[in-house]
């Protein structure tokens, strides 16, 4: 992909970014730059259309080089002219991170946490937003979102799988959706109000925060977790039940046992799936289960999915290493498109994250042939 790849919808009411590894992880790369110029570009210029206020829920900022300092200095100058910037984000780090939004065992065996270095880039921030660590007992402020003038007619959200992260924006695969809709912003808004006021995660953060708006004329479902994980879930097994002529998948982990189950139950009904997934990520979920003596069932579901879907080799974690992950966590259930930050797992279940399903065929159109396209680059030969 040789070029930022952005698409509009809904007359530019939706915008929707994809990215993906550009060139080899530890080598300089030319089209790597350049996407990462290219979000660094999209961002900016999110931020630039703010008139009076812009609410950061990210969980991991590790900018550096250009990007870093592009998207400093655009907040500083916004906040100078006036703009209140507020920035939510999750203050855990570990040495030994775990699958991010993985299953709970990962959090007892091998830790909890993203790398460090989040402090230093928010640093540069002190003095032009104001900044709070979102804290959790065994779970994540793992959203990845903006909201642009959240109470104004013209107010949008930035939302995805999308981290501020060098790796993130050149080295993953991760999509950006912009949505110029002020309902959609108030659920948003709700959401971060509750992260904000209270400064931490608790069962009822994003509890009754969902509802179905129109952006553009699109229908958009959005839920938040924890408070409506639930209705996230069956949302997601829903549109993978009824769907009937596609089924395209983009996965980090899949260790939700409903989601695996209807993934499943769909390959019986003879429904096409294709797709792809992170092979270490998974391999870790793999191994906790046999390690604890559960999920031989869903250890099976698993590989029999798997079968269909094309495996990313990407580098285990460490901290020292680059993050290559496969990051997205998408379904395409026929004409519905699942994006969000929320991982098909268990332990995503408790964090703080954010979903939306777009019903509209020519989004769908658009994200199934770039996860076909992720597919065939992954797939072996």
């Amino acid at each position: 992909m040789p070029d930022l790849s952005t698409s509009s919808f809904a007359n530019g009411a939706i915008e929707v970014t994809f990215l993906e590894q550009m060139g080899l992880p530890g080598k300089p790369d030319a089209g790597r730059d350049a996407q990462i110029a290219g979000v660094t570009d999209r961002i900016v210029a999110f931020i630039r259309e703010a008139h009076s206020s812009l609410d950061l829920a990210i969980y991991d900022f590790r900018l550096d080089g250009a990007a870093g300092d592009r998207i400093v200095t655009e907040l500083t100058a916004r906040a100078k002219a006036g703009l209140a910037i507020r920035i939510a984000h999750d203050p855990t780090t570990s040495p030994a991170a775990p699958v991010p939004g993985g299953d709970a065992t990962v959090l007892t065996q091998g830790g909890l946490g993203k790398p460090p270095g989040a402090e230093d880039f928010l640093k540069r921030l002190a003095d032009v937003a104001q900044i709070k660590p979102i804290k959790g007992f065994k779970a994540l402020m793992h959203n990845k979102y903006i909201i642009r003038d959240g109470l104004a007619a013209e107010a949008a959200v930035l939302m995805g799988s999308t981290n501020f992260t060098n790796d993130a924006w050149g080295l993953q695969e991760n999509n950006l959706v912009v949505l110029h809709a002020q309902e959609l912003a108030a659920y948003y808004a709700t959401d971060f109000m509750q992260l904000w006021s209270r400064g931490k995660i608790t069962d009822s953060t994003g509890y009754h925060d969902t509802g179905t708006v129109r952006v553009g004329g699109v229908p958009v479902t959005v839920a938040f977790t924890p408070g409506e994980s639930a209705t996230i879930v069956h949302a997601v097994v829903n549109a993978i039940e009824v769907a009937t002529s596609r089924l395209t998948i983009a996965a980090m982990v899949m260790s939700s046992g409903p989601i695996g189950a209807a993934v499943s139950e769909a390959l019986d009904r003879g429904v096409p799936v294709v797709g792809l997934y992170d092979g270490p990520q998974m391999d870790t979920v793999l191994r906790q289960w046999a390690e604890a003596g559960i999920g031989a069932d869903k250890a099976n579901t698993w590989h029999k999915v798997a079968a269909h879907l094309s495996r990313k080799e990407s580098i285990p974690y460490a901290p020292g290493t680059p993050h290559n992950f496969m990051h997205l966590k998408l379904v395409v259930a026929d004409d519905i498109v699942v994006t969000g930050s929320f991982n098909f797992s268990n332990h995503a279940r408790g964090n703080a994250e954010n979903t939306i399903l777009i019903k509209d065929k020519a989004v769908a159109d658009a994200y199934d042939f770039y996860i076909k396209g992720l597919a065939a680059r992954y797939a072996k030969t």
